[in-house]
């Protein structure tokens, strides 16, 4: 299956992305280990505060992907997903201080880590948006003509790859990638649009497909189904059975 254009300048994205972390978590690790900020210097060896930093600020660079697993979702839903992380990195720290330290501190620093965690995002999030301001070009899926890189940052990391199908459930999709499926809250038209210029097909009311990801079609009880790479048969609808026809697909 040949990958799409759109779709490799998304995966160049995110590998980008993923090196920027790791560089983050690398930089901001050495730093710390070398100053030993909070005390750190006073109670750790040089490996000790390398292996603590280190610990730190990786679940704390790492971490922070996990709101990515709400794009495409309301927004209160990716806000209690940041909520989460912050509490759960804050009570993380806070319980690693006490095994290392064999130190209580208390409700009092517990907040004043979660303040401190919440400013920190804020800053490392207009840091990258100020690199994607100032290299538009590598950051905005805008500029792809199918619209299919954009349409793939609405879903979560692990499943974005080349589109196979999309399927009308109430007010959500799921969404089908050679790396498996999720829902997101979008109408069905709206997801259409959006994919206009992409190499797909609306065949039925509910139901769009990449052309690339059809492996064969067959008719049941009259009606005309699509087979898809993923195993699923999508059906054809009369409205639709002409576009179909001139795709090549029936």
């Amino acid at each position: 299956m040949t990958t799409k254009p759109g779709q490799l300048h998304l995966a160049l994205r995110e590998r980008r992305g993923l090196v920027l972390a790791a560089a983050i978590w690398v930089l901001v690790t050495v730093v710390c280990a070398l100053s030993g900020p909070f005390g750190t210097i006073d109670y750790l060896s040089l490996p000790g505060r390398f292996a603590y930093w280190a610990l730190v600020v990786g679940v704390s660079v790492w971490g922070s992907f996990l709101p990515d697993l709400a794009k495409g979702k309301a927004p209160w839903q990716r806000g209690v997903l940041w909520g989460v992380f912050a509490l759960g990195l804050s009570g993380f720290i806070v319980m690693l201080n006490r095994w290392v330290f064999d130190i209580d501190l208390g409700w009092s620093f517990f907040f004043y880590l979660l303040g401190l965690i919440v400013i920190v995002v804020l800053l490392i999030t207009g840091f990258i948006w100020m690199i994607h301001q100032a290299y538009p070009a590598a950051a905005g899926p805008e500029n792809e003509p199918d619209g299919t890189a954009r349409f793939l940052e609405r879903i979560p990391y692990a499943q974005r790859g080349p589109l196979v199908r999309i399927e009308a459930q109430d007010h959500y999709l799921n969404v089908v990638t050679t790396k498996g499926e999720s829902l997101i809250l979008m109408r069905f038209s709206d997801a259409a649009a959006e994919l206009e210029k992409a190499q797909g097909l609306v065949v039925h009311r509910s139901h769009w497909i990449a052309l690339e990801a059809v492996t064969g079609q067959r008719r049941s009880n009259g009606r005309d189904l699509l087979v898809m790479s993923d195993g699923s048969e999508v059906p054809v609808s009369r409205s639709n059975r002409p576009a179909a026809k001139a795709a090549g697909l029936l």
